[in-house]
């Protein structure tokens, strides 16, 4: 029985995490700040849609592995701390990018829709604001990237209580059967939800299996067994084939059945989910090496530096770099130089970090039990 007086403190770090971050946010901002340049394409729009996706299936694997090893020092899990951590985590910030947004467009510097505000606001980005014409809906650029937030708070109200309810044992298979229930959803939601053909992309509905992907994952890192089995897997073959999946096969493979058919049809119900366990296994590959020539490029103090600031980089990002096409920003930082916007940029994400991530970070080690900060 776990000794629930005195209970072992767990390291909450897991080694490559905040590599493969960096990852993320260098394939949105690559993305994004192409069309800052006037170039688009959509194969760098599926850049910015796979960095996402990286972000989602790393928050579920570290989310449900604190709340495994929580569970395990302490013999529970606290579901109010764990709201609170949360909460500490993801509100500060994004409440300041909120009140910017909505100075910027009292003084008329840009134009949003005070729906979209409040859509975000209240974490319903993913969805559209009519479901009779949700294919017209007008999003603004300044908070369009919101929908992954708000996906991930809907998770947060999902997963953890589950978690939480759930036996043991029941857990890991129900993560497991929900990691790989997207193409059903995605099927299911076509035929029965007919006004969301079209808006799959971010619906909590039919994105579920992405982040479940990485709760799944997260248990077969805590299992002797399986961590021995993946331990054994050979490195370079397994990143250079999920590599190559994720940045050209799947991209192709999409351009390629771009018209309405069967085949598209297919492709985007099951695709994700294979997506998504590519993903996950190329976390579990980097979280559990401990050598290697991708294991220390991931783990460099520069990369990792990158992304430890990647959640402010992305939440400031959207002010910065502004398509020069569809967006109604004329004159001031709008027209500076895209590199400097950047510079700038970073600069933003790395005073939004230290002077208001890390202190209500540190805060949070107050609603952790048996896990360090």
């Amino acid at each position: 029985m776990p000794n629930k007086s005195c209970p072992p403190v767990l390291q909450s770090h897991l080694p490559s995490l905040d590599g493969m971050r960096a990852f993320s946010i260098f394939l949105v901002l690559l993305a994004h700040g192409s069309g800052a340049f006037g170039y688009q394409s959509e194969y760098l729009g599926y850049f910015a849609q796979l960095g996402v996706s990286i972000f989602f299936v790393i928050s579920g694997l570290l989310i449900t592995w604190l709340m495994i090893r929580e569970r395990d020092a302490t013999g529970t899990f606290s579901l109010p701390d764990f709201y609170v951590r949360r909460c500490l985590r993801i509100l500060p910030v994004f409440w300041l990018l909120i009140l910017v947004v909505s100075a910027l467009k009292f003084a008329q510097v840009i134009s949003i829709n005070w729906s979209d505000v409040l859509r975000a606001f209240t974490f319903t980005h993913n969805y559209p604001p009519s479901l009779s014409h949700p294919q017209g809906t007008d999003y603004g650029w300044w908070l369009h990237h919101t929908w992954s937030l708000s996906l991930e708070e809907q998770f947060y109200l999902i997963w953890p209580s589950l978690f939480a309810l759930l036996p043991r044992r029941q857990a890991p298979r129900l993560a497991l059967m929900m990691a790989f229930s997207g193409p059903v959803l995605r099927i299911l939601n076509y035929y029965l939800l007919p006004s969301f053909r079209g808006h799959e992309e971010g619906s909590f509905q039919t994105s579920i299996d992405i982040l479940m992907a990485g709760c799944a994952a997260a248990f077969l890192l805590e299992s002797p067994v399986w961590r021995h089995r993946i331990e054994r897997i050979r490195v370079w073959p397994t990143l250079l084939a999920t590599s190559f999946f994720l940045l050209v096969a799947y991209p192709i493979l999409d351009s390629r059945f771009a018209t309405p058919s069967l085949a598209r049809t297919v492709m985007h119900a099951i695709f994700p989910t294979i997506l998504a366990v590519a993903v996950a296994l190329s976390l579990l590959i980097l979280v559990t090496a401990k050598q290697g020539v991708v294991f220390r490029a991931v783990n460099l103090p520069v990369v990792r530096h990158v992304g430890k600031i990647s959640f402010s980089l992305y939440i400031w990002q959207q002010l910065f770099l502004v398509p020069s096409f569809g967006t109604s920003a004329d004159g001031g930082l709008w027209r500076l130089p895209v590199l400097f916007r950047c510079l700038i940029l970073y600069l933003v994400a790395l005073c939004s970090f230290n002077l208001i991530e890390r202190p209500f970070v540190r805060l949070r080690g107050r609603f952790r039990h048996g896990v360090a900060v």
